[in-house]
């Protein structure tokens, strides 16, 4: 069958957990089905990341085998009958799901939440307090369920943000598919790399604010405390466009390293992979992948939510800054302990969420699309879609 996904813009694999778990749901959809991906922040994703960088993104789509709708959504909503319409994000189906289901009445609209974003702003607010901070949430919360209820089917990546949008609304149908992290062999990990710690987040706004309020709490709060243990500690700090107040972190103990093509090896030489995130949404990625490769992790209760690990077993979990300091200390201290963490941990994503477990997941829903009726648009709004689109295609384009 055909299937056009839309999002902003080309998928970047290598600068955050999303952009890979969109990536690899693409390649497992090319297997089986022809897969088309339309951009419609192109020229956005130029300005900030240069042409070089966007034709590369591109043409990776291209080698996992998914073809590149350019010119447009309208063009590509012409060019051929799909039976999946999937957009990535809601703010990128709030705009054009009306002209999907004019276009393509008979497909299925789906719309990959990727993190609940209001979810994600609620929790900001409880943390920081801030009027602006819950007057934001409160708005996106509006649009973000208004945009769920039009659409056929809602992907989301844990099933505890399923359960946050039954709560809010009863109608919106949800399928599961978390993220995916391919699995490695575990990585080794020499006494060199003891006092390593390590640190990986895109801290591009709006959602980098997560990772920008981790490290500012982890260098303050949480980082002074290990040093007092470990003199010999070290922090490297890894991810895409790390503001001014990241940057101002850099120190003997820390060292902000930015985007880098490829963190695995700074993950492998390290010792221990930290998360200190106060709020968030969604599966977090940085775990997911730290485990996937047999880093042993510590995080927060925000940090492990969506998983289903077992704290203290698959990782540690601390939520102040003494508790996840000694956290970080036990696991520096003891060898023995560090590496019963870690292959538990590696266990856990191989098992739930490594790219095999996954596509388990996707042909499940591609084999149950029948269970989600296709929605339809009023007939009213629907006429004057299509008397505009007649108008443009066959005689306002003679006057332009």
């Amino acid at each position: 069958m055909n299937v056009l996904i839309i999002g902003d813009a080309y998928p970047t694999p290598d600068r955050n957990a999303a952009d890979l778990r969109l990536s690899e749901l693409l390649s497992m959809l090319a297997e089986e089905h022809q897969v088309f991906f339309c951009p419609i922040g192109e020229g956005r994703q130029v300005d900030a990341i240069g042409n070089t960088n966007v034709t590369r993104y591109r043409e990776g789509l291209r080698a996992r085998g998914v073809s590149v709708a350019e010119g447009g959504v309208t063009k590509a909503l012409r060019a051929r009958p799909y039976a999946v319409v999937m957009f990535e994000w809601y703010f990128a189906a709030r705009d054009l799901i009306d002209e999907v289901r004019a276009a393509q009445p008979a497909a299925r609209v789906i719309v990959d939440s990727v993190d609940v974003v209001f979810n994600r702003l609620e929790a900001k607010a409880r943390v920081t307090g801030a009027r602006d901070d819950a007057a934001k949430a409160a708005a996106t919360k509006s649009t973000e369920l208004a945009t769920y209820d039009r659409a056929d089917l809602v992907i989301t990546v844990t099933d505890a943000d399923a359960a946050i949008l039954h709560r809010e609304n009863p109608r919106i149908a949800t399928f599961t598919i978390p993220t995916i992290h391919p699995l490695h062999e575990p990585v080794a990990i020499p006494e060199r790399h003891g006092k390593h710690l390590v640190f990986i987040g895109s801290f591009v706004r709006p959602g980098g604010e997560t990772n920008i309020d981790a490290m500012l709490y982890f260098c303050s709060e949480i980082l002074p405390l290990i040093v007092e243990a470990e003199p010999d500690v070290r922090l490297r700090v890894i991810g895409s466009s790390p503001p001014a107040e990241i940057a101002a972190l850099a120190s003997e103990h820390v060292e902000v390293l930015g985007f880098v093509p490829e963190a695995k090896p700074l993950l492998e030489a390290s010792a221990i992979s930290v998360a200190p995130l106060r709020f968030g949404g969604g599966i977090k990625g940085k775990i997911g992948e730290a485990m996937s490769l047999g880093l042993p992790v510590v995080t927060t209760s925000t940090g492990i939510e969506g998983f289903g690990l077992q704290p203290g077993t698959d990782a540690l979990v601390a939520d102040t800054p003494r508790d996840f300091a000694d956290a970080v200390i036990r696991l520096l201290h003891d060898r023995s302990y560090l590496e019963h963490v870690r292959m538990a941990g590696h266990r856990f994503i191989g098992d739930h969420f490594s790219d095999r477990a996954v596509k388990a997941r996707v042909d499940s829903l591609l084999a149950q699309l029948d269970r989600y009726p296709v929605k339809r648009m009023a007939l009213a709004p629907l006429w004057l879609r299509r008397a505009r689109e007649h108008w443009e295609r066959h005689v306002g384009w003679r006057m332009k």
